[in-house]
This record gives C-alpha cells, sequence and structure tokens, in this order.
C-alpha cells in the first residue's frame, strides 16, 4: 500500500480492511487527496463506525476523511417466467409495515386496500421450480454529514448515529428491500433472510 502511493494515484482501491495498518493508511491516503474506496465487513452502514473504532482508529481522522458507507445485500429475485401477483393478508401487510418503521411508512403511500399487489414465483422449469431466478440488491446509503461528523467524533453509539442518518434521510437495508418488494422484485422473506439480523 505505501509503495502503491508513492505513484501518487488519484483513485485507490483496497480489497478489504482487516487490519489497524490498512485502516491507517487508508485513512492517511484519503486525507491527502486521494479517493479511497474499500471494503469492510460489517452487517449494516452505520455499524462500519464501530468496526473502525474497535480496530483502533482515531475517530477525528476517519471521521474527516468518510464521505459516504454503502451497505449492500443481495436477495434472490423472483423468477420472471412464473412471477404471479396476489393480493396480501392483513398480516403481511401489517409485517411490512413494522419492519418498515410504522413512523417511515408514510413515505411509501402504501394503504392496505384490495390494489395492493404482492409478486411470488410459482416454481418452473427456468428456475428450477424454486420461484426464484438472479439476484437483486438492496442498500443502505449514510452520507457523513458535519453533524454526523461530530457524532463520530464523540464516539457516539449505534442507535444516536442510527437516528442522525435516518434523519437525514436514510434508507435502511430493510426498508429498500421492502420497496423492492413492493416493486415485485423480490420477496420479503427473501430481505428478512438478508437483512435483518
Amino acid at each position: 500500500m505505501r509503495a502503491f502511493l508513492r505513484a501518487d494515484p488519484d483513485v485507490i482501491m483496497i480489497g478489504e480492511m482487516r487490519d489497524k495498518e490498512t485502516a491507517d493508511i487508508a485513512i492517511e491516503a484519503s486525507l491527502t487527496g486521494h479517493l479511497v474506496f474499500s471494503t469492510i465487513h460489517t452487517n449494516s452502514a452505520v455499524e462500519t463506525v464501530v468496526r473502525l473504532l474497535d480496530l483502533g482508529c482515531d475517530p477525528f481522522n476517519f471521521s474527516d476523511a468518510m464521505l459516504g458507507v454503502l451497505a449492500m445485500r443481495l436477495c434472490k429475485r423472483i423468477c420472471s417466467n412464473c412471477r404471479e401477483a396476489y393480493h396480501p393478508t392483513c398480516g403481511e401487510y401489517d409485517e411490512l409495515v413494522r419492519a418498515y418503521g410504522a413512523s417511515d411508512w408514510e413515505r411509501v403511500q402504501r394503504a392496505y386496500d384490495p390494489e395492493l399487489t404482492l409478486f411470488r414465483g410459482q416454481g418452473c422449469d427456468a428456475c428450477n421450480q424454486t420461484g426464484y431466478r438472479g439476484r437483486v440488491p438492496i442498500h443502505e446509503l449514510m452520507v457523513v454529514s458535519d453533524p454526523m461528523k461530530a457524532l463520530i467524533q464523540t464516539r457516539a453509539r449505534t442507535g444516536e448515529l442510527m437516528a442522525l442518518a435516518k434523519h437525514e434521510g436514510m434508507r435502511t437495508l430493510v426498508q429498500d428491500g421492502i420497496e423492492k418488494v413492493l416493486q415485485g422484485l423480490t420477496t420479503y422473506k427473501q430481505v428478512r433472510a438478508v437483512a435483518i439480523k
């Protein structure tokens, strides 16, 4: 990594930050004007901050260097050959609302009515009778604003960081997944399997 920086690249991609030394070099490179991309294994975008703190990184440095964190999971996509529409039960609808967050549900603007349609795969030869074929990504993007930097520098708890990120407009993995359920791309069962820990 240090040898690579001597070539003065504009953009640097680090395979994964697993240790303090790699993270520190990446942060230094970012602070000196390089655009640094890296992967780090966490359950959500907000938990990346906690992971960097656990590695022993200086919160003042990495909060200044960090522009944003994108968390991503892959869900199974409903097979397009055998996809069928159905009207969900009231219980299924309530489960979606609870998982999304009742206070945030108005953003979706979807009421329980006879027109509400979800999709599922019946199973066919194309999908090997599973009802799924291919993948669909779900995302969570935390943009690091000035108030977020201030929270990181004070080593705030994950809940505080999450509350601020959601207040600033971040959609969680589960929320993005549920929106893709409503679009007919995947099922809530799949979103639950990959995004709810």
